[in-house]
């Protein structure tokens, strides 16, 4: 990632954030001026998809002046008046297409790899607790520092999940806590 080329002025000039009812088809941003077939009002920017770790994901991009920017990126930039530069801009609710104002926060890698959601194949419903057929107990594990923390072997889910909270609230900044921290009372 790089420093955004375009100014908060040329911004202005070009676009404003409106807020999308449908994340599949409104970007976040619309056009101040018709510009390359796009007319002044429409819905600024198209969804790409990239492929990440074997998984594909849909992003709003935008092109502006030439170049090619995330809408998140803009979106941020325009509020704050800050370019996001050499952090990344999350989405809180992991909704890559969701660029409402409120569900973008500044974070850096770290906290992107905190805030994904739980792996296809997981079977107890929780994050990072699994089933151990050796032991016939419930083993939980966190991510710290891109390496798996073992936390121990559980006889129960609900006694998994609390060592795994309790990881999550000393090795974890705060604001990645709610996308981690398991909800002990619906287990």
């Amino acid at each position: 990632m790089k420093p955004l080329a375009v100014s908060y002025k040329r911004c202005y000039e070009l676009l404003e954030i409106c807020e999308p009812s449908n994340f599949e088809k409104e970007s976040g941003l619309k056009w101040k001026v018709s510009r390359g077939g796009q007319e002044a009002g429409s819905w600024a920017g198209c969804i790409r998809k990239l492929k990440e770790c074997g998984k594909i994901r849909k992003v709003w991009k935008i092109g502006i002046d030439s170049r090619l920017y995330y809408v998140s990126r803009i979106i941020y930039f325009m509020r704050h008046g800050v370019d996001p530069y050499p952090l990344e801009v999350d989405h809180k609710d992991r909704n890559s297409l969701n660029n409402l104002v409120e569900n973008l926060r500044l974070g850096g890698s770290l906290l992107q790899v905190q805030n994904r959601g739980m792996h296809s194949n997981n079977k107890s419903g929780v994050k990072g607790i699994h089933w151990d057929k050796q032991s016939s107990k419930w083993r939980a594990r966190i991510m710290v520092a891109n390496k798996n923390k073992y936390l121990g072997r559980y006889a129960t889910l609900k006694e998994a999940a609390e060592a795994r909270n309790a990881a999550v609230r000393e090795y974890f900044p705060e604001e990645a806590w709610d996308a981690n921290l398991v909800d002990i009372e619906a287990l």
